[in-house]
C-alpha cells in the first residue's frame, strides 16, 4: 500500500524531503492540471486522495498543512 511515509521515502531517494515539502507536493499534485490528470487517470480522485492523506500525516506530526512551506 502506498502511504504518505512510503512516498516520502521514495522522493527522498532523489532529494531530501521534509513533511512540509511533501504537503507542498500534495497541493501541486491536486492543483496542477497536468499532475492531477496523470494521477486521476490512474484512479479517479487519486490526486485529491493523496493530498488529503499527506495533510493528515502532516497534522499527526503537528504541522498545519495550510501553513506548510517548502522547507
Amino acid at each position: 500500500m502506498i502511504t504518505p511515509e512510503r512516498t516520502r521515502v521514495i522522493f527522498s531517494s532523489f532529494f531530501p524531503i521534509t513533511r512540509q515539502m511533501q504537503v507542498c507536493l500534495g497541493r501541486m499534485f491536486e492543483a496542477d492540471p497536468g499532475f492531477a490528470a496523470h494521477y486521476d487517470g490512474i484512479r479517479d480522485g487519486l490526486a485529491s486522495w493523496f493530498r488529503q492523506t499527506v495533510d493528515e500525516a502532516a497534522r499527526a506530526d503537528g504541522i498545519d498543512p495550510a501553513l506548510a512551506t517548502w522547507r
